[in-house]
């Protein structure tokens, strides 16, 4: 599925989903973080400092919190507001550095990668709270993923007299664009902060990457690891699994 065809399944669902008077529709917007949490190769570091051989394969530098936002749309479908449709997208900011240094010389490998996730769900409100008129709600979702280009810059320099003698930057792009398809279950809450303005936060866990993995190895033509920045010497694309956490202003319309 190519990222248009993802943004026609959403507009799709959404304008099927308006062909019904008793819809009430709320817009969120806010932070919109990703965290990688399974033992990926994206996880580890670029260079290994203790086997710097080239044919040992390269990570991603991609561990911890990743930085975004994300912009969201619900669909109530019952008077009650039990059960929605979620909708919306989300924009991932992944980057991670990695330096070496001796007392001749360094070198500093920045990793970025930019993700746009786009997704439709069902979420189901299962318990109400008297302050703030809080909901809890669980839900799932399918999520089309848009994958950039992993872009890696890199600076060398040189020391001579106790001064940097030479300095020199490179920025290639190893690996091409894709997209995959993968899913999210999500736990949120949200509360009315002054109506028709409501907090929403959540916390989801899935897999980015369920459907259109290249299981190919690099040596018999493959993609490789979805989020490292070389395609040398890897097998065939592992199962990337995250967490994603959002705090958003929601407006009822």
């Amino acid at each position: 599925m190519s990222f248009r065809n993802a943004i026609v399944v959403l507009v799709f669902v959404t304008c099927a989903v308006g062909l019904s008077a008793q819809v009430r529709f709320r817009i969120a917007a806010g932070l919109s973080t990703d965290w990688i949490t399974n033992n990926n190769p994206a996880t580890y570091r670029m260079v290994a400092e203790d086997n710097a051989s080239d044919d040992k394969p390269a990570g991603g530098s991609l561990d911890g919190m990743q930085m975004g936002w994300g912009l969201h749309g619900y669909a109530d479908i019952d008077k009650q507001k039990y059960f929605r449709i979620p909708f919306g997208v989300d924009y991932w900011m992944y980057d991670g550095t990695q330096s070496i240094q001796s007392y001749l010389s360094g070198v500093q490998v920045r990793h970025e990668v930019n993700i746009v996730s786009t997704k439709v769900g069902f979420e189901w409100s299962f318990a109400e709270f008297p302050l703030a008129y809080a909901r809890a709600y669980l839900g799932g979702e399918i999520r089309p993923t848009f994958i950039g280009a992993n872009n890696v810059h890199s600076r060398l320099w040189e020391y001579g007299n106790s001064e940097i003698r030479t300095d020199t930057t490179t920025d290639v792009s190893l690996k091409e664009a894709c997209t995959r398809v993968g899913g999210m279950v999500r736990l949120g809450i949200e509360g009315e902060l002054y109506y028709p303005v409501f907090i929403n936060t959540s916390v989801a866990w899935g897999v980015m990457n369920l459907i259109g993995r290249d299981t190919r190895p690099t040596w018999e033509g493959g993609r490789g690891e979805l989020l490292t920045v070389s395609k040398l010497n890897e097998a065939g694309e592992s199962y990337v699994e995250h967490l994603n956490f959002t705090f958003m202003i929601q407006v009822r319309l």
